[in-house]
């Protein structure tokens, strides 16, 4: 009788254990788009950053224009960047016989990454957002 009782109370302990440690903060299923001068993003990445720096950050690759993120419902900074290769080739490292790589340079403006003013308030649940970017000219 006492052995059962244990293993029952045993079992619980695991059970609330398991139920606590699986729970997650409420998240929004972010999709969306990004143009750049009306094109498609066609590589990049898109970051969202919480504002109150409470909660986690979240993000997602952007390919051929479009993204979805699981990202914490909280206000969120939008950072964005772009992917442009060049058509030159640079050596990966700094030897003589490194092998060539593609040189690849940043497509997105300051003002929507590094500087970026771009918000969301990502809420409970599905939430489809787009972002047509402006090049600097």
């Amino acid at each position: 009788m006492f052995q059962e009782r244990c293993r029952c109370v045993l079992c619980f302990a695991i059970l609330c254990l398991l139920v606590g440690c699986s729970q997650e903060p409420p998240t929004g299923l972010i999709t969306g788009q990004v143009t750049v001068d009306g094109q498609p993003l066609q590589d990049g990445r898109i970051q969202f950053t919480p504002l109150d720096g409470q909660s986690q950050p979240g993000g997602a690759s952007v390919v051929e224009g479009k993204f979805t993120a699981k990202v914490p419902v909280a206000k969120m900074k939008v950072e964005i960047n772009g992917n442009k290769r060049t058509g030159r080739k640079i050596k990966a490292y700094d030897t003589p016989e490194s092998p060539l790589m593609d040189e690849i340079v940043e497509l997105v403006p300051p003002k929507y990454n590094i500087n970026s003013d771009l918000t969301l308030d990502v809420k409970p649940g599905p939430q489809d957002v787009k972002y047509d970017l402006k090049s600097s000219k």
